[in-house]
């Protein structure tokens, strides 16, 4: 049995990591990117935006998009 525990640096590996399911917010901002609007992620550092952004990205069933 293995104990999850909190990442402080670093990708998120939910199988070793202790996560907030954002299911609502990655269907939202799919939704955007596939609607073209500009997206801006703002947070403190720390706190999963990258993970965030990165599951949104693979949330979506068309690969063509490019990240900046």
């Amino acid at each position: 049995m293995c104990l999850r525990t909190f990442e402080t640096r670093g990708p998120v590996d939910p199988t070793r990591n202790y996560v907030v399911p954002r299911r609502e917010e990655i269907a939202n901002l799919a939704q955007r990117i596939k609607e073209g609007r500009y997206i801006v992620i703002l947070a403190p550092r720390q706190t999963g935006k990258t993970t965030f952004f990165r599951w949104t990205l693979d949330a979506l069933e068309d690969k063509t998009y490019f990240p900046i």
